[in-house]
């Protein structure tokens, strides 16, 4: 009698869970990159851009322009509806939290999309790839504009976010396409590229009749946008487009010679923008190049560069046909250029479809990958320390005139303040925001009332007493009993 020999049981190894998991790190990080970029400091501390204002405030208020002037001349109409329901209820504060917290949520999308189009690195490069996205040294220029960009970037965090649910159906995707593109439009184009960009990343390696779709949807966006913007033009102002400002320098495209000037405007204002961004540039190109090598990476790269060509083509057209270049901070495309083809490169290598090759990442690809997340990280990070660190310096030194020159007075009541520029400069174009921004700073410290411009006579005594520094105490003018001269400093480097 033989007996049966106990059966052999194998105990798995036990699973231990990635620290920490991506629900934990997504949070974690962007609130990261928004204390070391002082992204927060600007959140909480808003510096505001003169022409922001009009968006911060009811209608009729003395010193800005109507939020009106801004649907004719660049048709955003959402902004316009943003501030009569939200905008003019707020604070300047309330609409920075507002702007902090949508662009947080927006990264964060941009994030999700790339994890779920099969990017999901290890935790520590993750985290890299996570704040490369957040810290665009190109966006962080746009801070500044709470109170009209906002609904831009609501949009852009809305359109992140249902993206993965709208790319299940192409019915879905192509209405979701439409409708995104045109609420961009409406808002600030510039971030409509976004929608282009990540959904053709979801669709990892589609047919190129697939992404040429989504292109097609995506124009087909931008075409109902600018017609909605026309219409409502009509309607409101008898004028059937958008009437581009003077300021903005237009050269219509009606002959060859406006197509050379046009070309030459162009390559200028690309020039400035790389030449700014030359670190970009070299990641992204490095990134492309290795990804065309690589059999697996390679379907989608090509897919990339498409989108990206897309986006940057669109740029060139626009100028081609109004002679106007899109400031740097306008081309919000340039930013993916570098973080994008260098996400590509930490794909997974495992086909999600039989189409699709799989085989092990070199180390090479990841190293460089890294590599360039380090170098896009400490670069836009840098920018954006430098960018909010200057513009909150200005805010410091402006907020502090102000307070000294509307202090109240030992009767009790505030004195009345007048403003003074140097003539050249208070007609130049920084000068005259700068001057602005330092009316709006006095405004703010006496309850909505807006300093004026300073009396020849005025003029001549703070001119005078000017080494004295910016307040200068003139006491009774007249009939006013106490007046304090603000002298409006120098423009800062920045705004050059």
């Amino acid at each position: 009698m033989t007996s049966a020999a106990p059966a052999r049981t194998t105990t798995a190894p036990p699973t231990r869970l990635p620290w920490p998991p991506r629900a934990l790190l997504m949070p974690l990080v962007i609130l990261g990159a928004s204390l070391l970029t002082r992204g927060f400091s600007q959140a909480v501390t808003p510096f505001i851009r003169h022409d922001d204002w009009p968006f911060l405030v009811p209608a009729d208020t003395p010193g800005v322009t109507s939020v009106a002037e801004h649907d004719l001349y660049e048709g955003r109409w959402l902004n316009t509806l943003w501030w009569a329901v939200i905008g003019q209820h707020g604070t300047p504060t309330s609409a920075s939290l507002t702007y902090a917290v949508a662009y947080a949520l927006a990264g964060a999308g941009m994030w999700r999309v790339l994890h779920l189009s099969g990017i999901r690195p290890r935790p520590a490069v993750d985290a890299l790839l996570g704040v490369a996205l957040f810290c665009s040294a190109v966006w962080v220029q746009l801070l500044y504009w709470p109170g009209a960009l906002t609904p831009s970037v609501v949009v852009a965090a809305v359109a992140l976010w249902t993206l993965p649910w709208a790319a299940r159906s192409r019915w879905r995707l192509g209405l979701w396409l439409v409708i995104g593109e045109a609420c961009a439009v409406l808002t600030y184009p510039p971030v409509g590229v976004l929608l282009v960009l990540f959904a053709v990343l979801l669709l990892r390696g589609a047919r190129w009749r697939a992404v040429l779709a989504v292109v097609a949807g995506w124009g087909a966006g931008f075409g109902l946008g600018v017609a909605t913007a026309y219409t409502l033009n009509w309607i409101d102002y008898g004028y059937f487009g958008i009437k581009i400002a003077y300021w903005r320098d237009p050269n219509p495209l009606t002959s060859l010679g406006a197509l050379v000037t046009n070309v030459g405007r162009w390559a200028e204002g690309a020039g400035t923008l790389w030449a700014s961004q030359w670190w970009v540039a070299v990641v992204g190109a490095v990134a492309v190049v290795l990804g065309l090598r690589d059999a697996v990476v390679r379907p989608r790269m090509q897919r990339l560069v498409a989108a990206l060509a897309v986006a940057g083509g669109l740029d060139a057209a626009l100028a081609l046909v109004t002679g106007v270049v899109t400031e740097n901070r306008g081309q919000l495309w340039s930013w993916y250029v570098g973080v994008l083809p260098v996400a590509l490169l930490l794909m997974d290598r495992g086909g999600r479809t039989p189409e699709e090759e799989t085989g092990p990442r070199s180390r090479t690809l990841d190293r460089v990958a890294t590599a360039g997340l380090v170098v896009l990280v400490v670069g836009g990070v840098l920018a954006w320390r430098t960018d909010v660190g200057d513009h909150q310096q200005t805010r410091a030194q402006y907020a502090a005139i102000a307070e000294a020159a509307t202090r109240v007075g030992p009767d009790g009541q505030r004195p009345f303040v007048v403003i003074y520029m140097e003539p050249t400069l208070r007609h130049s174009r920084e000068g005259g925001i700068m001057a602005g921004t330092m009316r709006m700073a006095v405004r703010s410290e006496q309850d909505g009332l807006l300093p004026v411009w300073c009396a020849p006579d005025e003029c001549a005594e703070m001119i005078a007493r000017a080494a004295s520094g910016s307040v200068i105490d003139l006491g009774r003018v007249g009939s006013k009993p106490h007046v304090v001269g603000v002298i409006v400093p120098n423009p800062p480097a920045w705004i050059y």
